[in-house]
């Protein structure tokens, strides 16, 4: 080989080797350099949503709890409604300076909650000043008392299959309705304690279905007396 066709290929050789390093230099290394190559968007890129596509995403959303909570029966939505409100009333009762070192017995009465608590009227223009809190206050107590009325005729059913007579059928029949008027009685009545809520009507049904043990001979006279001072308060 001649020097002069020596020196062209190693001068053609060293310019295709620089070429190679600044393609090389150009191109970003790793994954990333990888979907760049091939003409994708870096890993990195934050992919913006247009506000069709959100507004479907919260509409699809929204359908996924609906479909949740249609499928959870009524007492576990109504526990989730109930511990929402117990929250709610924690802290509007810390914000107003009210202690919850002792049950707060509260009863709803024409659309206005009363209490018998010390601070009773400091709670009750909290309620005064918040329709909607006394609102749900309201809509919670007797979504509770259906549920006491649910299981007294539950209860109420039991008893007349087991009847053996007709007077036994009267009197199963006559100690629900006797019941019923109670419930309704106790209906309005809930009582905030350790950041929950309890109904009096469920509280009565516990104990005259015998789902609670009574501590005495007489479980409604118990439990009414149990209520006795917002029971008095709201008369």
């Amino acid at each position: 080989m001649s020097a002069i066709t020596a020196n062209r290929e190693g001068g053609s050789a060293a310019r295709h080797g620089a070429a190679l390093d600044s393609a090389s230099a150009k191109r970003p290394s790793g994954p990333q350099g990888a979907q760049t190559s091939r003409g994708l968007p870096p890993a990195a890129a934050v992919v913006k949503r247009s506000e069709t596509d959100q507004a479907a995403l919260d509409r699809l959303k929204t359908a996924q709890d609906a479909v949740a909570n249609a499928t959870r029966s009524f007492d576990e939505r109504l526990k989730l409604r109930s511990d929402a409100l117990a929250s709610r009333l924690s802290t509007a009762f810390a914000e107003k300076g009210i202690p919850l070192d002792d049950p707060v017995s509260l009863r709803i009465e024409s659309g206005i909650v009363v209490s018998d608590s010390p601070y009773r009227k400091k709670i009750e223009k909290m309620f005064r000043d918040d329709p909607e809190l006394a609102k749900e206050f309201e809509s919670v107590a007797s979504l509770k008392a259906m549920r006491a009325a649910q299981k007294s005729l539950e209860l109420y059913n039991d008893e007349k299959k087991s009847a053996r007579s007709r007077d036994e059928q009267e009197a199963a029949y006559g100690r629900y309705t006797a019941r019923m008027l109670d419930i309704q009685s106790l209906s309005g009545v809930m009582t905030l304690k350790d950041g929950a809520l309890s109904s009096a009507a469920e509280d009565y049904m516990g104990v005259m279905s015998g789902a609670t043990p009574a501590a005495t001979s007489d479980p409604r006279g118990e439990v009414f007396k149990r209520y006795g001072s917002i029971l008095r308060t709201a008369a």
